[in-house]
């Protein structure tokens, strides 16, 4: 039977057999998630959904729910044939409920040792300390990161992460006091040092944590874990600590703890040292990435290489640089982790954060991790009396000559063993105690094979840190610096969040937003696994960006502000004028942020913040009412040293991005020009994603101005009008085809308001932009424009305006209209268009004749019309619809198996299309690789492809995207020979739409062993829909008739489909596959008695051996149209202003 684990602590993870099992990300995650959490307990379907829709799910929620809940059966219970009952995801009561067991499950695992835990506790024969220690430390192993950390933003999660959280402090608080009864005393300071880092609350860590210290002679630590417990607890609640911590620090201080009441075991006279090497313990979460050799690769072997250097010829130093969450201390453990497996001792300090620590009292934490000893004369000579007369009286620190004997002392034991490895953490807050230690050891230890490996905050050193580097230089010291991870280590964090599936555009783009820092990584990783904002700042990589800031002189931050507004690359005068500031201030405060690496200079001198996260919480760090000002001011500024051009690019959209930024209700109709005249240049430059943008933009400012009521004034709305048409060309140029067709809608009803012909004119035939064969929203019926066109066209006089209405309505009538009459319409649009001369109409008109050539004929009508594109494209200049004319041409080659011509005319088609900013086919072509794989047989690589291309089709306002989905899911299934894995998901498209998916749908219920059914479906949908995808469809069907036995069927699609002999089904679409034509036509003919069977069969197998060799020549084209199909936005990840 197979062995089934969930684990909700740390990343959601489920493994069968020991194998890691493929989970969904997202809403199938949370489903998941949120199962667990309830304790087996049965979950209504309708909360369910509000939780994992987080308050706020669509109006098909519990249909996209069951496909959740039965993709989630597939991956629990692999092996369950189909129609059979699910036996751990159930469905009873209208919800669903896990039926696991608590083994089975991590969190619940861990609440069932506790729960055995108390009861034996509680007996009357209760444990003694080395059994209560071995059933907490089993609970506590079930841990291997916080709850829930996969659903850390998730409101439902919030409470349970919270409790659990608790009862694992409790359980370590409480394993800690058996450990002390054991007598292992190193190991509760090792384990509750950082618990009471974390949780400076929890006086109970704190009081084991200080009685552990104090029972290894670290009187002074124990009384500085009681003191921060204080602080703590006063700065935040105003109370003081508890009866038990307040007993123990005045125990300590008189010298009177009682062993017996405080559970200490007997220490023998002489103690005994630990093992050596010694090692700190992993921090959880982090040395995985840390030991990874894809983390910071270049430094790790460059300090690795030091440490050699240290064995050979005696101490050397290494400043580890990086700015908060680049991962030093990350990469020091790892480090760390790497020599102790190879026989170093390791030992560690922290240089404290608050005011009044002794004088260098990180030595002191590291002269404890090597369990030195420090006798210190003076505080055996204070009376106990006087320490017991003055309960706040504390040891006078101990002098730095005094430690720097017992660490040379103790270092010079370890050394005639082993090597030694001393790790100084956050040295940018070392005192001058610290250093002079430093520099000390450094003279009396220089012979001794030692690395010191010193993290420092920033990119810059302090003065005392370069004056002690300075005074070490004759012992060999390096500087290595972490400016971020490379592609991989972003990879790796990002996977360890739970980001899984990103493509290499989406990795670029997170590598380039965080600049490879590890904590912008993981921060902004799990943001995205959430299904938060991409462009979105999460609050933790804002908190350490402005307290970084904040650290600097006043006026940085202002300056900072004011670069921030201005949004790109600044020269020293601008930003004088702007901020006010004096030139020799102002120099200051730029240096300032320049050395603690928030700007960096470019080519030409101007300033720009180093990193777009620092642009993003500068930028958010300013108030909204402030910050419109700001930008209104920056208008003001341009506007007086303007040139007057309105041609010049950088000024228009200068002023656009300020204008209507700042812009208010009194001020939006200035800013409305400003925008509109930024899109019209974007425009004629050609520059059509920018375009877009500002159309945008202008659509809001109209609505700022209330333009959009119908009191406007009319000369408001036509300029209303306007807008809208031309965003929903930029629009349907970009591929956002169904939000073009939304702002479409728009604009039909301002023009009927308007009462106007020819804004209604205006209206239908704003959509001029190019769209590529299946792209088009064709799941949408048209009926709104088919009626108005219709109307407008019986009283247009105009042969272009009668030519551009026919267009309109070809695009409008692809699913529900007559063929013929369609293509009627396109051949009258052509004839009417061909006499004007007006190159982008006849180009249009030459486009929906080749939308037209589909159906059950032959495909060959696209090359002649493409050819004839290509010419008038080629006549008017026109990139995007030569881009058009080398993709019809593409699929025609495909249509042909041609492959290299269809490889070739790709690469054309992507070139032009790059040239003219057409996104779509950058899209669309990204497909035709994952095919290459299938027809390969590489199905690994070819899902590889197809999520990628499924993430860059699937955008906000794109068409079809749950048949772009489909599409890849099902050529890949069929590949696998099972289309029973879609079953539910079909079964959803046949009842919106099941004349698209009928033929289809049965072949899936036949796979999934319902032939009852299959053939009910069979006999409802008797013919196939003449849409474009027709020959794919009347294949599927001609697979359903064999299974069936339909001869009838078979005959019939035998006959139809015989035209298309020589061809791989569904191909033509350079999206899909489904095998030669002639394979399924030999196996009609066998069933029919037709002696062609076995010659079909042959040219069937030659075919495919053709193809392979001809795609295996072909790689390094179809790694070039990979190459050119790389998203030129990769905004998925872009940075705000």
């Amino acid at each position: 039977m197979t062995q089934l684990q969930v684990r909700v602590f740390g990343p959601l993870q489920v493994s069968l057999d020991g194998h890691a099992a493929r989970i969904g990300a997202g809403r199938q995650q949370a489903v998941l998630g949120r199962l667990v959490l309830a304790g087996g307990k049965t979950i209504a379907a309708d909360r369910l959904a509000e939780d994992v829709w987080e308050g706020a799910p669509p109006p098909h929620a519990s249909s996209v729910l069951q496909v959740q809940v039965h993709n989630l059966r597939r991956v629990l219970e692999p092996h369950r044939r189909p129609r059979t009952p699910a036996r751990i995801l159930v469905s009873e009561a209208g919800g669903y409920a896990l039926r696991l067991d608590a083994t089975n499950v991590d969190a619940w695992r861990f609440e069932q040792l506790l729960r055995q835990y108390e009861q034996k506790a509680h007996a009357a024969a209760r444990p003694d300390a080395g059994e209560r220690y071995r059933m907490l430390d089993e609970a506590l192993h079930c841990w291997r990161g916080t709850a829930f950390e996969s659903f850390a933003s998730a409101s439902w999660a919030t409470a349970e992460v919270a409790r659990l959280t608790d009862l694992r402090i409790t359980a370590t608080e409480m394993r800690a006091e058996a450990a002390l009864e054991l007598g292992r005393v190193g190991e509760v300071v090792a384990v509750l040092r950082q618990q009471v880092e974390e949780y400076p609350g929890r006086e109970e860590s704190a009081r084991l944590l200080a009685l552990a210290q104090h029972r290894l002679g670290q009187q002074i630590e124990a009384l500085a874990t009681v003191r921060r417990t204080r602080d703590y607890l006063r700065s935040e609640f105003g109370i003081d600590p508890g009866q038990r911590l307040c007993e123990l620090e005045s125990a300590i201080l008189n010298q009177t703890v009682d062993e017996g009441r405080e559970c200490v075991p007997v220490i023998p006279e002489e103690p005994v040292r630990p093992r050596i090497p010694i090692s700190r313990d992993e921090r959880p979460g982090r040395a995985s990435v840390a030991t990874s050799p894809r983390f910071y690769p270049a430094q790790r072997r460059m300090i690795n290489a030091t440490a050699a250097e240290a064995c050979a010829d005696g101490l050397r130093v290494i400043w580890l640089m990086g700015e908060s969450g680049t991962g030093k201390t990350a990469l020091v453990s790892g480090i760390a982790i790497g020599l102790a497996e190879d026989g170093w001792a390791t030992a560690f300090g922290r240089c404290p954060e608050v005011d009044g620590a002794p004088p260098a009292w990180v030595w002191t934490e590291i002269l404890a991790e090597l369990e030195g000893a420090v006798l210190d004369s003076r505080l055996a000579a204070v009376p106990d009396s006087r320490l017991a007369a003055v309960p706040d009286s504390r040891p006078a620190p101990l002098d730095p000559f005094t430690i720097v004997q017992a660490v040379t002392a103790r270092g010079r034991e370890i050394t005639a063993r082993m090597p030694l490895a001393i790790f100084v953490e956050d040295a940018h807050r070392a005192d001058a105690a610290t250093l002079q230690v430093l520099r000390q050891l450094a003279t009396w230890l220089h012979r001794e094979p030692i690395l010191v490996v010193l993290t420092v905050r920033g990119g810059e050193p302090t003065p005392a840190l370069r004056a002690t580097e300075a005074a070490l230089v004759d012992r060999a010291t390096a500087r290595v610096q972490l400016a971020g991870l490379d592609l991989a280590g972003t990879r790796e964090v990002a996977e360890q969040i739970g980001l899984t599936d990103l493509d290499e555009d989406s990795l670029r783009a997170l590598h380039r937003r965080t600049g490879g820092n590890p904590l912008f990584i993981r921060e902004l990783s799990k943001l995205l696994v959430a299904g938060g904002d991409p462009k979105g700042l999460p609050e933790s990589i804002r908190a350490v960006l402005i307290e970084r800031i904040e650290r600097l002189p006043t006026g940085v931050l202002a300056v900072l502000q004011h670069i921030a507004v201005w949004g790109k690359a600044i020269d020293l005068d601008t930003l004088a004028e702007l901020s006010g500031v004096g030139e020799e201030e102002l120099v200051d405060l730029v240096d300032t942020a320049v050395a603690a690496d928030l700007l960096v200079f470019d080519a030409r001198g101007r300033m720009v913040p180093d990193h777009p996260l620092i642009q993003d919480a500068v930028y958010n760090s300013i108030a909204p009412l402030r910050r419109s000002r700001m930008h209104w001011n920056t208008v003001e500024f341009i506007q007086h040293r303007a040139t007057g051009h309105d041609s010049d690019l950088v000024e228009v959209t200068a002023l656009a991005h300020h204008a209507a930024r700042g812009a208010t209700r009194t001020t939006a109709a200035y800013a409305l020009g400003r925008v509109v005249a930024a899109a019209r240049t974007c425009e004629n430059l050609g520059m059509r994603a920018d375009a877009t943008r500002w159309w945008r933009t202008a659509v809001g400012l109209h609505e700022l101005a209330d333009h959009t009521v119908p009191s406007a004034p009319r000369a408001d709305r036509e300029m209303l009008l306007d807008t809208l048409c031309a965003f929903t060309g930029a629009l349907a140029n970009e591929g956002c085809v169904r939000s073009a067709r939304a702002v479409r809608d728009r604009a039909l009803d301002v023009a009927e308001a308007l009462s106007e012909p020819e804004q209604l004119l205006r209206a239908l035939t704003c959509w001029r932009a190019p769209t590529l064969h299946g792209v088009r929203d064709w799941c949408l019926r048209g009926d709104r424009v088919r009626t108005a066109v219709e109307a407008v066209l019986a009283g247009a006089h105009s042969p272009r305006d009668q030519a551009w209405l026919l267009v309109t309505l070809v695009f409008e009538s692809e699913l529900d209209a007559d063929p013929d009459v369609t293509r009627g319409h396109a051949r009258r649009a052509l004839e009417l268009a061909s006499p004007t001369g007006d190159l982008p109409l006849i180009c249009a008109a030459l486009h929906a004749l080749a939308h037209t050539v589909s159906g059950p004929a032959r495909l060959d009508g696209w090359r002649p019309v493409a050819d004839e594109l290509m010419r008038a494209a080629r006549g008017g200049r026109s990139l995007d619809y030569q881009s058009l004319a080398h993709f019809l041409r593409f699929r025609a080659a495909c249509h042909e198996v041609d492959l290299a011509a269809a490889g070739r005319h790709a690469i054309r088609a992507l070139e032009c299309a790059i040239s003219a900013e057409f996104r779509q086919p950058l899209d669309q072509l990204l497909a035709f690789p994952a095919v290459a794989a299938v027809l390969l047989g590489d199905l690994d690589a070819a899902e590889r492809r197809y999520r990628r291309y499924v993430t860059r089709t699937i955008r906000p306002g794109v068409a079809n995207e749950e048949f772009v989905r489909l599409t890849a899911a099902l050529t890949l299934a069929w590949a696998r020979g099972d289309l029973s894995v879609l079953l539910d998901r079909l079964a959803l498209w046949y009842e919106r739409e099941p004349a698209l998916v009928a033929q289809v749908y049965v072949v899936a219920l036949l796979h999934a062993g319902s032939a009852v059914r299959a053939r009910e479906v069979f006999h409802e949908n008797p013919v196939v829909a003449p849409y474009f995808h027709w020959p794919v469809m009347a294949a599927f069907r001609g697979w359903a008739a064999l299974a069936l036995r339909e001869l009838d069927a078979a005959r019939e699609l035998y006959d139809a489909l015989t035209p298309h002999s020589g061809t791989i089904i569904g191909f033509d679409s350079g999206a899909a596959a489904f095998g030669p034509m002639d394979a399924l036509l030999g196996d009609l003919a066998e069933v029919l008695g037709d002696s062609d069977a076995a010659a079909l069969r042959t040219r069937a197998t030659l075919m495919i051996d053709s193809v392979r060799t001809s795609l295996r020549s072909l790689s390094p084209v179809l790694d070039s149209i990979e190459d050119l199909c790389a998203d030129p936005a990769s905004d998925g990840l872009g940075s705000a202003p």
